[in-house]
């Protein structure tokens, strides 16, 4: 049970993704991360371990309770449909149990495991080889339905499929490239979040609309800043006042970097991405119209994203 519910921290907790209303694990996971205060981005070995050390906490004990309920039985009641068809629930439980104990070695259909006391299961012997045979194939068509599962719950989310596991590596250095070109054609430039000088050796790179909720690295997202108030940002949305400055600078970036990579036009590609055009057709823009269509695409997104449960309206204080 503790290791369910560390299969499913890092969607709940650090993409904030819904598994729906009538899904019992997000309510208890957010009330543990609550209560025993765990950083969103611990590592799961981490969780696990930390987790089996407050097993007796009030909190894991309800809810390792409640799955124990009903979660071992039920998950094998296809094994049992005929004979269980038409049976009050209460008594559903206690009949899958019985069976399931009484089939674990029968030939010619196995349950897939046994019950034992203490609240152990055991696999059968004749399932065993073929579970471990097909585990990437099971996990394969797991993996499929609980993408499907989550998109009909979270359908204004993008990247469902990267926010199951705890983020990779960044992929920052087209976005390196791209604010070095600019930062040396100007020399220094401001923070748009501290008004600060930025040179091109001490610059950090910021994801505007946080990371964990976007899953990509896209040039149009990025803004370069101070280590410092990067940290401080975190995967918090900015106020809206900082739009606009956000804004100017990319139009300003973008340009000045596409006089300057000529056969280098794929470090821009983020932009026709976004913009769903060429970039001699971007580059054409003037600056109403730039700003027009990066609103269209970051205003619902920053709503999406706050309806989510991401912290809006952050400011940088020195």
């Amino acid at each position: 049970m503790i290791e369910m519910i560390g299969e499913v921290w890092y969607p709940i907790i650090y993409f904030k993704l819904s598994f729906g209303r009538q899904d019992k694990f997000e309510n208890a996971v957010k009330q543990i991360q609550q209560k025993l205060g765990y950083s969103k981005d611990i590592k799961k070995p981490d969780l696990i371990k930390q987790l089996g050390q407050n097993k007796e906490t009030y909190e894991i004990r309800q809810l390792t309770y409640n799955l124990s309920r009903w979660v071992p039985q039920r998950f094998i009641r296809p094994w049992f449909a005929d004979e269980l068809r038409g049976m009050k629930d209460q008594f559903v439980n206690k009949a899958i149990i019985e069976r399931a104990n009484r089939d674990y070695m029968k030939v010619s259909k196995p349950s897939l495991y046994r019950f034992l006391d203490g609240n152990k299961i055991e696999i059968s012997p004749l399932w065993e080889g073929y579970l471990l045979l097909r585990l990437k194939i099971l996990k394969g068509f797991t993996y499929w339905h609980l993408i499907s599962y989550l998109q009909k719950r979270n359908p204004n989310v993008a990247n469902i499929t990267t926010k199951l596991f705890p983020p990779e590596q960044r992929q920052l250095l087209n976005a390196r490239k791209f604010w070095d070109i600019y930062i040396s054609s100007k020399g220094c430039i401001q923070c748009i979040y501290s008004d600060q000088s930025i040179l091109k050796e001490t610059y950090s790179i910021d994801h505007f609309l946080p990371w964990s909720f976007t899953g990509h690295d896209q040039l149009w997202n990025l803004v370069p800043t101070l280590k410092e108030v990067n940290s401080s940002k975190s995967d918090n949305l900015p106020a809206v006042n900082y739009i606009n400055d956000f804004v100017a600078l990319q139009y300003d970036a973008f340009h000045t970097v596409q006089l300057r990579v000529s056969g280098r036009s794929n470090l821009l590609e983020d932009y026709s991405v976004l913009f769903n055009q060429t970039l001699s057709e971007i580059n054409a823009m003037k600056l109403d119209e730039f700003s027009a269509r990066m609103l269209d695409s970051i205003k619902p997104q920053l709503q999406i994203a706050k309806n989510m449960g991401f912290q809006n309206n952050w400011v940088y204080h020195k």
